[in-house]
């Protein structure tokens, strides 16, 4: 029997990749890191179809995918005295990673609409990227999100904030913390600066936080995280222990996965005092590793087997023809 192989598409050097990538290889799988770093020259051909290599390694002996990172073209400006070659070069950098994003994201679709098992599908990283849509899908679906605003108006910012004594903001896209909004971000310098670009309010849930993770619609490890600030938990060092996720935290998070069509997910909620449960939003590339040291049985461990399995059965729905090549 042939040896399973697993891909795993983010960067050879992240950590979370090398990691799921030791677990496979511990399992006797053979992983593959597809690395889509920018800074590497491009490594992915389509010759045709169904002919694709990494390399010049042929991808049909692989027979499922993780889905770590793709990295979605942004500008980038190198450091330079003169300012028109600051722009040049950038828009060249923005340019290049453009066309290097639109040949993976092409490839993995190729992949998927073959059969090809993905965790989690080709589009579903996107879902971190439209927070805003994100949040409106699951509130749409009746589950629990905190009160959202999304705005670049200093109005709408005040109105929202008459309603909700306290009020959290965080960026759009992702990118860096969650912060309580003070009198200090409030001041009319400050205020300006939204109107150049939209941030995300929200009503902010005191209470203990619970990362869920959720493979496969069933909770596969919980934890509750205790954060210096109480709005972040992944500013400073965080306390992190094991959580039981049963009854109506476990349904909110395997549905909001659900929802969202995702196999594999961090959901973030908070436990208010009073009981009341906010789910604060779906991550469909979530770190694991941090949370591995506090768990009974390890995320990774869980996925990779998960991973494992699916490759096999990858591989021979390809060997008998079924994937369509």
């Amino acid at each position: 029997m042939k040896t399973p192989v697993v891909g795993i598409i983010g960067a050879a050097n992240e950590r979370h990749c090398l990691y799921v990538a030791a677990e496979i290889e511990r399992n006797g799988a053979r992983p593959l890191i597809l690395d889509n770093s920018p800074d590497l020259p491009f490594p992915l051909t389509m010759a045709g179809e169904g002919i694709f290599y990494y390399k010049e390694e042929n991808l049909n002996a692989v027979g499922a995918f993780y889905l770590r990172a793709l990295f979605l073209p942004v500008p980038a400006f190198p450091t330079g005295p003169i300012e028109r070659q600051l722009f040049e070069e950038g828009y060249r950098a923005y340019a290049r990673e453009r066309e290097r994003y639109a040949v993976w994201l092409s490839w993995m679709r190729e992949e998927a609409s073959a059969g090809k098992p993905f965790v989690n599908a080709p589009d579903a990283g996107l879902w971190h990227f439209v927070k805003p849509y994100q949040l409106n899908v699951l509130r749409r679906a009746g589950l629990p999100v905190p009160a959202t605003l999304v705005t670049g108006s200093s109005e709408a910012l005040s109105e929202f904030r008459r309603k909700y004594r306290r009020v959290v903001y965080k960026p759009v896209a992702g990118g860096a913390h969650c912060r309580l909004l003070t009198e200090a971000d409030l001041a009319p310098e400050r205020l300006e600066r939204l109107s150049a670009a939209p941030v995300l309010f929200q009503e902010y849930v005191p209470g203990a936080d619970l990362r869920v993770f959720v493979l496969d619609g069933r909770v596969i490890a919980a934890f509750r995280v205790e954060g210096e600030n109480g709005v972040d938990y992944r500013t400073g060092r965080p306390n992190v222990e094991p959580y039981v996720a049963d009854g109506p935290i476990a349904d909110i998070a395997v549905r909001a996965c659900r929802t969202l069509g995702l196999v594999f997910a961090g959901v973030d909620l908070k436990l208010a005092p009073d009981g009341r449960i906010a789910l604060l939003e779906c991550n469909p590339s979530p770190m694991f590793e941090g949370f591995d040291r506090a768990a009974p049985v390890t995320v990774c461990s869980q996925l990779a087997a998960y991973l494992i399995e699916k490759a096999r059965s990858g591989a021979a729905r390809a060997s008998a023809g079924g994937t369509g090549r």
